[in-house]
């Protein structure tokens, strides 16, 4: 059994050290950790370069390729996920964990993660896709804790697993998941579009296997200044305004999003069942309809989100879009 626990890097000097000693600390043992860095300027490469010298048989540091499907798009692909979709190309470990560089994992994360997962495929069989993830804390930049759970910080429901909630809102955070090799088959291969790659692999996983949630925290979600996407509390009456106040970040999240259904429809139409393409069909429709006709739609299709306040809205706050209909 081979687990691989993949690392995107970028301007991390300030904490990779804290993550990568904290993977290296795992109750499981000669874990292969393979780290890109993708063209940091800061000591991130001098760091990494020190840990592989000093664990040459755990440590593995690459650097991203940026050509072919591979090249920088930061209008379709994030950077931060490109960096991860290439990353899943180079591994071949049985299952597969995402690090971000700023984290800090508790040191039985990887056992309590394998032994759910290993639960799962006793029942569904090793060729079924698999995805488990976990909870975690939220801390400020010192580790100070701020929430004892990221989902109830974010006010987040683990339990929205179906294809068309997950269409609507990503409740897996890159950094507590791990896929297994049928997975991790899905979703090697970079998509034309994506709003992030945990949201992307979510996709694939509620949409031909099975995604579980352990409750537990099983590590620390540093917030600072440099976080990518950073952890923030939604569904409530104050959210709802202040996105009211950002209406052009919530149009552009929203393209983002249906251009990222397309994708998906677009590279899996040949996999996907009739009624998985009709449920994407009737979400790609949103943008086209009116509030009353979304709502109606939302309801029948249960198109979603963690907080009643947040679907509603949708009605309201998705503008008129254009959405290229590529999945049928």
């Amino acid at each position: 059994m081979k687990i691989t626990v993949l690392m995107a890097a970028y301007e991390g000097e300030r904490y990779i050290e804290q993550q990568l000693d904290s993977i290296l600390a795992q109750t499981v043992p000669d874990l292969e950790i393979i780290v890109s860095d993708d063209g940091s300027e800061d000591g991130t490469r001098k760091i990494l370069e020190q840990y592989e010298r000093w664990y040459p048989d755990q440590i593995s540091l690459k650097h991203r390729v940026k050509e072919g499907a591979y090249r920088d798009r930061e209008d379709r692909v994030p950077p931060g996920a490109m960096n991860f979709f290439w990353l899943l190309g180079q591994a071949d470990g049985d299952y597969i964990l995402l690090s971000d560089q700023d984290d800090v994992w508790e040191n039985h994360k990887v056992r309590t993660l394998l032994r759910r997962m290993r639960q799962l495929e006793r029942k569904l069989g090793r060729d079924h896709p698999i995805l488990v993830h976990s909870d975690m804390e939220v801390t400020d930049e010192d580790l100070y804790i701020l929430s004892r759970s990221f989902f109830k910080y974010q006010r987040c429901d683990p339990d929205r697993t179906s294809f068309s909630e997950i269409l609507a809102e990503n409740p897996v955070t890159g950094g507590a998941v791990m896929m297994n090799r049928a997975l991790v088959r899905l979703v090697d291969t970079v998509p034309g579009t994506c709003f992030m790659h945990d949201w992307w692999i979510a996709l694939a996983a509620s949409c031909f296997g099975t995604i579980s949630c352990v409750r537990e925290p099983l590590y620390q979600y540093r917030q600072h200044g440099g976080n990518t996407l950073g952890a923030r509390r939604t569904g409530g009456r104050k959210d709802l305004r202040e996105r009211i106040g950002r209406q052009s970040q919530v149009e552009d999240n929203y393209r983002r999003m249906f251009a990222q259904a397309a994708a998906f429809g677009a590279m899996y139409r040949e996999r996907m069942t009739g009624r998985q393409k009709r449920t994407l069909r009737a979400f790609l429709a949103l943008p086209l309809q009116s509030p009353g006709g979304r709502f109606g739609n939302i309801v029948r299709n249960r198109f979603f989100k963690s907080s009643p306040i947040q679907t509603l809205a949708q009605c309201v706050t998705i503008p008129k879009l254009t959405v290229r209909r590529r999945e049928s």
